[in-house]
């Protein structure tokens, strides 16, 4: 079997072997892979055994998970796939004996962890100076102040605003909350009085952003996130002159004195708002400079402090303006990201719609047109009174009025974002209404339906009408698939799953299996093997019902030998990560 084995983090040099069908990974104690990075959701992902090979999924978590540095909701792992999830990288590999042995696989044993050569007067004592717990260092650069020593609260100050700015872009999707925040923390760690963002006028136009205040564009830039730490006082003007200074020379500048400057001296926004000094950085992204971060100082009245002597508001230093273009850099990367996202987002939907469209515009005129076939051997009927084309032209009318009706609930189960409603049930009484339902089907198609389960009361935390319709769906396929059998078998299974807290479905048929080909698609949308009879969708939707229940759906199929669908769900209330 193969293993994770933690590359990177808080739980640096742990490995997990994966001897279960499904592993969670995140911080909840239920977690197989359990970590202690406080950057991911109590339940963020899991790794589960599929029948070509083990997959990665990511379980809707607040931050993402990466596979090689590429974002992935559900992908195939191969060996020596590296996986991040927060701060901490995990190594998918092969187990072949343990760590550490000798072993001719030469990617084994770039693998092994071997301790640093020690030179041979080596000495194993050592004085201990002090500790500081592993948790400290979030804490740190969150709060800043709690630190001891004036070099150690200077430094960490800087250093938290770049933590910070990371954090607010990696978790940060809409443009304008981002800006707004990170705009606030300038102004908190320089000290500035008033601060803007101006972004370029296509930038903004792309996200979808409107100006603010009343002067609302500068040249091709438009002032998109305002600030004041001054209470009771308004937007600063802000200097064409500089900020055009800035695009045109493609470097961030401190003004210590801008009423005196020779460059700005006769600026009259500078003038007019009595502004004493200037920071102004460009914006540089990957690609382009997407816009401008504009901060400013006012003069304040003298006031004495303790001892008598004067005193004044502290000036900007060089060392802010290095910061102020650091946060700048990482604020246009996550401006271009935020875009380029949504218009891959975009792109991907209009892809899908167009593929919607053209599947079910197919299906849709197939069902019109057994409707138009059965309302015209239904007027023949009526225009005749021949009673058995009555009935003839009605059953034709009700088979399509029930694939319409099919259609519409597939097509808004697998698009609309529904919150299960999760009640106690006994899982036993569920599948057996299934088999009640199906029992008439199945015998019209000479098949016989057995329902095992290892205990007559198995209750869980489920979605009653999401799991019904679920296994429903499975055992109408499977009667489906044993229609050329002379004797059709088809098993619905309850029981126990290895891991603690969870139970399997199983739903199995002795019909004609499913292609290797198709398994790998099975559970894809618009991918159907019933011709025009089916819609695609069926399995698309159980898919997303077992995944808002936190569980996971496999098929395990054999040419000739039957199909058996597998569905895993947890017993408790499932825990959103």
């Amino acid at each position: 079997m193969p293993s994770i084995i933690i590359l990177k983090g808080l739980d640096e040099g742990r490995r997990f072997e994966l001897l279960t069908p499904l592993s969670a990974i995140g911080r909840d104690q239920a977690c197989f892979i359990r970590l202690q990075d406080t950057e991911i959701s109590r339940r963020h992902a899991e790794v589960y055994k599929s029948p070509d090979g083990f997959r990665f999924r990511d379980l809707g978590s607040a931050n993402g998970c990466f596979v090689n540095c590429k974002s992935v909701r559900d992908v195939l792992l191969k060996p020596g796939d590296q996986i991040q999830v927060g701060q901490t990288v995990l190594l998918f590999a092969p187990l072949a004996g343990e760590m550490g042995t000798e072993s001719n696989d030469p990617f084994l044993e770039s693998l092994k962890i071997r301790p640093p050569k020690e030179p041979e007067n080596f000495e194993r004592s050592f004085a201990l100076l002090g500790t500081v717990p592993e948790s400290e260092g979030s804490a740190l650069l969150s709060r800043p102040e709690g630190a001891q020593g004036d070099w150690l609260r200077s430094a960490l100050a800087r250093l938290g605003m770049i933590y910070e700015t990371i954090n607010a872009t990696s978790q940060i999707l809409d443009i304008q909350l981002l800006l707004d925040r990170i705009l606030g923390l300038v102004l908190k760690t320089l000290s500035a009085d008033h601060g803007s963002v101006l972004l370029s006028a296509s930038f903004a136009q792309s996200a979808a952003l409107k100006s603010q205040g009343d002067s609302e564009s500068y040249g091709d830039f438009k002032v998109v996130a305002r600030a004041s730490a001054v209470p009771g006082k308004g937007d600063s003007l802000i200097s064409r002159t500089v900020v055009d200074h800035v695009m045109h020379e493609k470097i961030g500048v401190l003004v210590s004195d801008a009423m005196n400057d020779s460059r700005f001296n006769a600026v009259q926004s500078i003038v007019r708002s009595g502004v004493r000094e200037i920071i102004c950085v460009p914006m540089r992204g990957r690609h382009a400079t997407v816009g401008v971060i504009y901060l400013d100082k006012h003069p304040i009245e003298p006031a004495e402090d303790i001892h008598g002597a004067l005193k004044r508001n502290a000036a900007f230093e060089k060392e802010h303006l290095t910061l102020a273009i650091a946060v700048a850099h990482q604020a246009a990367l996550a401006v271009e990201d935020t875009l380029y996202y949504k218009a891959r987002v975009q792109g991907e939907r209009l892809a899908a719609v167009g593929e919607a469209v053209a599947h079910l515009s197919h299906h849709i005129k197939n069902i019109l047109q057994g409707l138009k076939s059965g309302g015209e051997i239904l007027k023949m009927g009526v225009r005749d009174q021949e009673m058995p084309l009555l009935e003839q032209g009605l059953r034709i009318i009700e088979k399509n009025h029930t694939r319409l009706f099919d259609l519409v609930k597939d097509m808004l189960g697998f698009s609309k974002d529904r919150e299960p409603a999760f009640q106690e049930k006994n899982l036993v009484e569920i599948l057996t209404d299934v088999v009640e339902l199906s029992e008439p089907m199945a015998k019209g198609n000479g098949a016989e339906i057995r329902f095992e389960t290892f205990a007559q009361e198995v209750m869980a935390f489920v979605d009653p009408e999401g799991i019904h319709r679920t296994i429903l769906n499975l055992v109408n396929n499977a009667i489906d698939a044993i229609r050329e059998k002379s004797y059709g078998l088809i098993i619905i299974g309850l029981k126990q799953s290895i891991e603690a807290g969870f139970v399997e479905i199983v739903v199995s048929d002795n019909g004609e299996g499913i292609a290797e080909a198709d398994i790998k698609t099975i559970f894809a949308p618009f991918q159907s093997s019933k011709g025009n009879s089916g819609t695609g969708l069926g399995l698309a939707v159980a898919r997303k019902t077992v995944e808002e229940h936190k569980g996971v759906i496999w098929v395990e199929s054999n040419p000739n030998e039957g199909a058996s669908f597998f569905v895993k769900i947890p017993l408790g209330i499932p825990v959103k990560g």
